[in-house]
């Protein structure tokens, strides 16, 4: 079993995980999902960074529509929705920070990851 890499700041994490997600050789096919789930960023430590007990998901995912989408999630003790929000400005401060009116979708799952999740690309990709 792979170790998930850890950092001393959220700022280093965030540099060496967005450095791999962005590039297109590692964005993830959401049909994908389905068939090969230890590829997903949940199961799959080359997606995953950890700052102390925070731990962070990321990925690029293409629909099946060519839809380009930035997921990031976290995850720690008496992480709150509101905290993971700022997790989640700390965290794309250098490489894209958030601006007044971004819409980002936010969803908490059963294993109290804190998912962000919003458009990557301006429309879909054409083939």
């Amino acid at each position: 079993m792979l170790s998930i890499q850890e950092h001393s700041t959220t700022e280093e994490a965030s540099s060496d995980l967005l450095d791999f997600i962005l590039q297109p050789s590692n964005w993830l096919s959401a049909a994908r999902r389905e068939t090969d789930p230890a590829v997903w960023p949940g199961q799959n430590t080359l997606y995953q960074r950890r700052v102390g007990p925070l731990r962070i998901s990321a990925c690029v995912e293409v629909s099946a529509g060519l839809e380009v989408l930035l997921h990031i999630a976290f995850r720690a003790p008496g992480l709150t929705p509101v905290k993971a929000a700022d997790q989640l400005e700390s965290f794309l401060k250098e490489r894209l920070p958030l601006t007044p009116n971004s819409e980002w979708q936010v969803e908490v799952d059963e294993r109290r990851w804190i998912h962000f999740s919003r458009r990557y690309a301006a429309s879909h990709l054409t083939a």
